[in-house]
């Protein structure tokens, strides 16, 4: 592969990380540039399967016979993994978006192997260059894109397990990606990075319930809920934040989430300090918008956007910057 093209590949995937999220993009400069490069090709990837599933950007791929007879043979798979459910888009919608992920699975499987051409998208051509430089899995790829097509159908978790098993696909998994190039040396690490990304994945889901309710997605578990004398419906109604139920669901929610978070906590231990850094700006960024749900707002995701309030930004703020500068310090 060219170095000029790599590094453009590299460079599209970094402004992508820049344009979508100032704490991700932030947290990802305390590492060393190999690395970061590495990780803002994963993130890039990672936002590309998720704005295609949600509609946020439009599907192009050459509609190949061999990728539309592979596109019907999955549709085929899924529609019995879903036991035969409606999709949560129009057919023709929801074939081009699973025709896209298709697409995706293949190219990942090529960069996997160094088929990757100066031809192909700057995604895959960094992606090429991130799989020969560290031990990441296409397993672990295809599992974020598993969970991605979960959300081609109406989602409903019944369970905590049922939960965690869609937090695995979308977050630990990625989690996994990226200890690879972070570096560890005891495989206890893994386990803890699952942890992670279940917690953080978690705290994604209960901000927003209230946007996923009307796109058909309820990731909170149904069981859980009845427990708490709280219908599905109910999570269409705003006052539903001042109902005792609510409150009740809330206190048990946040248990299960700490209790991922106490592992992950330990994740850092395996890293070596340059590494730890990134993961934990980002534990503790999720942290905070937790609190802001439970403490701050009691437990209200439904009367408006959740966004954190200026003490907490610069409380999170000087966070990011002095372990950084501790990083800083320890490596000169």
């Amino acid at each position: 592969m060219n170095e000029k093209t790599l590094e453009g590949a590299y460079a599209h995937c970094q402004q992508i990380c820049r344009d979508s999220s100032t704490t991700f993009f932030s947290s990802f400069t305390a590492l060393e540039n190999e690395r970061r490069s590495a990780v803002h090709a994963v993130y890039a990837l990672c936002r590309l399967v998720d704005d295609i599933v949600d509609g946020d950007k439009e599907p192009i791929v050459n509609a190949t016979e061999e990728l539309v007879q592979q596109t019907h043979e999955r549709n085929a798979l899924l529609g019995q993994i879903h036991s035969g459910l409606e999709t949560a888009n129009p057919p023709e919608v929801h074939l081009k978006r699973l025709m896209a992920l298709v697409s995706i699975r293949n190219d990942l499987k090529r960069a996997s192997l160094g088929e990757i051409t100066d031809k192909d998208q700057p995604i895959f051509i960094a992606l090429q260059d991130v799989f020969k430089r560290y031990p990441i899995r296409l397993h672990d790829f295809e599992t974020v894109i598993e969970g991605m097509e979960d959300d081609l159908y109406p989602v409903q978790s019944n369970t905590w397990d049922g939960l965690r098993s869609y937090c695995y696909k979308v977050a630990s998994a990625v989690g996994l990606i990226l200890i690879e190039i972070y570096g560890y040396e005891d495989r206890a690490a893994r386990l803890h990075a699952i942890d992670l990304g279940i917690q953080m994945q978690m705290i994604n889901v209960l901000r927003d319930v209230a946007e996923d309710y009307e796109r058909g997605r309820v990731y909170l578990p149904k069981d859980i809920l009845a427990a708490h004398n709280i219908e599905i419906e109910d999570l269409s109604q705003p006052n539903l934040a001042q109902n005792p139920s609510w409150h009740s669901f809330i206190r048990e929610y946040s248990e299960v989430v700490n209790r991922h978070r106490e592992s992950a906590m330990h994740l850092f231990d395996y890293l070596d300090p340059r590494s730890r850094v990134q993961p934990k700006i980002m534990l503790d960024a999720y942290s905070e918008i937790f609190h802001e749900i439970v403490v701050r707002r009691s437990g209200d995701v439904f009367t408006g956007p959740l966004k954190l309030t200026l003490r907490s930004k610069i409380s999170l703020w000087v966070k990011i910057n002095y372990m950084k500068l501790r990083l800083k310090l320890a490596t000169n």
